[in-house]
């Protein structure tokens, strides 16, 4: 699992970008969903990092 646990983090970059650029378009509903998506990808990164003892 730690192996492929950098997709969580990719996917948390991703998310987090998307939500900087709905804020920059005034589009704050959209930007808060980015970034509680962000925030569960960062959450799961951090999970399966560490799952086998990093």
């Amino acid at each position: 699992m730690r192996r492929t646990a950098w997709i969580w983090a990719v996917g948390s970059a991703a998310w987090t970008f998307d939500a900087i650029v709905n804020l920059y378009y005034h589009n704050r509903p959209h930007a808060e969903l980015a970034l509680m998506v962000a925030i569960m990808f960062a959450i799961a990164w951090a999970y399966y990092s560490r799952a086998q003892g990093r």
